[in-house]
């Protein structure tokens, strides 16, 4: 089921934004969004205000493969340990 929603979430990846997120997240974290917006800026993505906290939120609530530590000043987020594997799996499957 989770596996069918991270599927689901990339099928709407218009320009690889998406995939380079969840690979973000499974090179290291957690992240706040600035620090993905960096990451997102070097391989050479149109960053704008606003759309990467959007993004991880939508990301978050639509697959449900984040954990967002909020004890902090800012939110940092990751990808759940148990489902990294998934989200390798579905990032395969829909190259």
């Amino acid at each position: 089921m989770v596996l069918a929603r991270i599927k689901d979430y990339l099928s709407r990846d218009k320009d690889g934004r998406r995939r380079a997120v969840l690979r973000i997240f499974l090179d290291g974290g957690p992240y706040e969004t600035k620090d993905i917006d960096e990451k997102l800026r070097e391989q050479n993505f149109d960053v704008k205000n606003k759309g990467t906290p959007a993004m991880v939120g939508l990301m978050g609530s639509k697959t449900g493969i984040l954990s967002v530590d909020v004890t902090g000043d800012h939110n940092m987020y990751s990808i759940k340990e148990k489902y990294k594997r998934l989200v390798k799996v579905a990032l395969e499957e829909t190259a």
